[in-house]
């Protein structure tokens, strides 16, 4: 799978397919024998390929001269070239510049800054923000966060893992959140 769509070299319009797990069903299946989600006929899948390709044909990859620019993320050059990667998997043009901490290349230390179209932009911005989401897993951290930490309460409960303990500790005795 690649950007939520299955790669399949041959796409069955009859079977059904799992865009999580990249798995084919036979057509009577309607859930994903390994995640559980619900399963789309293969119709439906070639329409979403088409669909996926418009969207990057679209797209006008490599920046030019010309283009008007703007900065959407700052970080170490490690960091900022990985998104990079997600970027240009997806068709959007990038430029990697130093601050003024660095030399742009990484040896000096500083962060980099990555800069995309402004047309382009609020895509870059979704991907980068799924892409928090994935690697820190931060939709299941939502339990919690009406909890609060009020000095006055005898107890609370953390608002990342939902741990109670007592308002004399100041770090949450499970997930290691600061308070003080």
């Amino acid at each position: 799978m690649k950007n939520g769509v299955i790669m399949t070299l041959k796409i069955d319009p009859e079977m059904r397919y799992c865009l999580a797990c990249d798995d084919e069903y036979m057509p009577h299946i309607n859930k994903c024998g390994v995640c559980g989600a619900d399963l789309i006929t293969g119709k439906e899948l070639l329409v979403k390929k088409q669909s996926r390709e418009s969207e990057l044909a679209s797209r006008l990859g490599d920046l030019t001269e010309d283009d008007e620019i703007v900065t959407i993320f700052k970080a170490k050059v490690e960091e900022v070239k990985r998104i990079e990667r997600l970027l240009k998997a997806e068709n959007i043009g990038t430029l990697i510049v130093g601050d003024e901490n660095t030399c742009g290349q990484g040896c000096c230390g500083g962060n980099v800054e990555l800069r995309v179209r402004v047309q382009d932009a609020r895509d870059a911005m979704t991907i980068i923000e799924t892409d928090l989401d994935r690697t820190t897993m931060m939709h299941e951290h939502t339990a919690y966060e009406d909890h609060g930490f009020n000095q006055e309460d005898k107890e609370h409960s953390c608002p990342a893992c939902g741990t109670v303990f007592s308002t004399s500790e100041t770090t949450c005795p499970d997930c290691g959140l600061c308070f003080g």
